[in-house]
């Protein structure tokens, strides 16, 4: 009894995990299921005006505006090269073509979709077909913070 019991919870839990079981997640990647969507990508120096590069990309329907800083890198990593730490917020992106996201500056790298910025991060927002996403350098004031303003 205990025996046939335990295959046939083997047998459950293999027909979960399995490619087109019951959980679709789960067993990673389904290529000849998965329906691809194009974005349009794009890295800007927001503040020295040193570089403005897009590419084309084509990723899983569902993907993360990571997803897409990754497939972008692959293809082309001198200019789509970046660099992240993880926080309790998820990936937070420190570096791209190797500009550091610097505190004492006030630069930071800012997500945005369509042109409008992202209140959610790179490891949290789904991107849709079609849209124009771009990581760009800018820089942050201090007004209204009780800190002295930079005034460059």
């Amino acid at each position: 009894m205990m025996r046939t019991l335990v295959i046939m919870l083997a047998g459950l839990l293999l027909l979960y995990l399995a490619p087109g079981g019951l959980c679709q997640g789960c067993a990673g990647p389904h290529t000849y299921l998965q329906s691809y969507i194009g974005v349009t990508y794009t890295v800007v120096d927001g503040v020295n005006q040193s570089f403005n590069d897009s590419i084309c990309v084509r990723v899983p329907q569902g993907s993360f505006f990571f997803d897409v800083m990754e497939v972008a890198q692959k293809r082309d990593f001198g200019r789509f090269r970046f660099k992240y730490t993880l926080s309790v917020w998820g990936a937070y992106i420190t570096s791209v073509q190797g500009l550091e996201a610097d505190d004492n500056q006030h630069t930071y790298w800012q997500l945005l979709s369509n042109g409008i910025p992202l209140k959610l991060g790179a490891g949290c927002y789904t991107v849709s077909h079609g849209e124009r996403l771009e990581v760009r350098f800018s820089k942050y004031s201090l007004q209204g913070t009780g800190q002295p303003e930079d005034k460059e």
